[in-house]
């Protein structure tokens, strides 16, 4: 039985030529995943928030101003990804508001409220349509937290015919006002008022 020198020399190279030169890396290196202990007591985390002047006012164009930046990757518990805290106030002893704005095409506000523990009890945004002005259309909104935690939300639209320069053909202009209002219960409960 005559066997050949290749194949002799094929399992010696196939041995050589699989290396572990891939493998060794990731284990001799192994990633390390660091976790971050997020559990922070959602008092403290309330307290840093400066306090909401009650009666506040904004309308599309409001700047909210962020104080300095608070860490908000500890505070993962009490907000939803991307959501920014920006004013506390106190509803009740046990209830605490936060006025959380949420970015996107336009700033977003809402209000949450919780309990002393951080429990979510109800949340109501306080935008709902995009704000500006195109060809034919304008609108705007404006919303007012009163001292005795109702909200009342404004909503104009301003719609009219144009022509194809688009200028605005005269008497199509039609407004539309819409007022809806909410209340902050003390236990948290934020209801649209009928």
């Amino acid at each position: 039985m005559k066997i050949s020198l290749p194949c002799l020399l094929l399992p010696f190279l196939l041995f050589f030529s699989c290396s572990r030169d891939n493998t060794v890396q990731y284990e001799t290196n192994p990633s390390v995943e660091t976790v971050v202990n997020a559990s922070v007591p959602f008092s403290s985390f309330a307290a840093e928030l400066p306090v909401l002047a009650l009666p506040f006012k904004a309308t599309c164009s409001f700047d909210y101003l962020l104080g300095s930046r608070l860490d908000t990757t500890v505070a993962s518990a009490y907000l939803k990804p991307h959501e920014l805290p920006y004013r506390r106030f106190s509803v009740s002893k046990e209830v605490t508001a936060l006025l959380l704005l949420f970015p996107t095409d336009e700033t977003l506000p809402r209000i949450r409220t919780y309990r002393q523990d951080g429990t979510q009890l109800d949340e109501q945004d306080l935008k709902f349509n995009p704000c500006g002005e195109e060809p034919g259309f304008l609108h705007s909104e404006q919303y007012t937290i009163q001292k005795d935690f109702t909200i009342v939300h404004i909503d104009s639209t301003t719609r009219w015919q144009f022509d194809a320069a688009y200028q605005e053909i005269p008497n199509t202009r039609k407004l539309t006002v819409t007022k809806k209002r909410f209340r902050i219960l003390p236990n948290g409960d934020i209801n649209e008022i009928k």
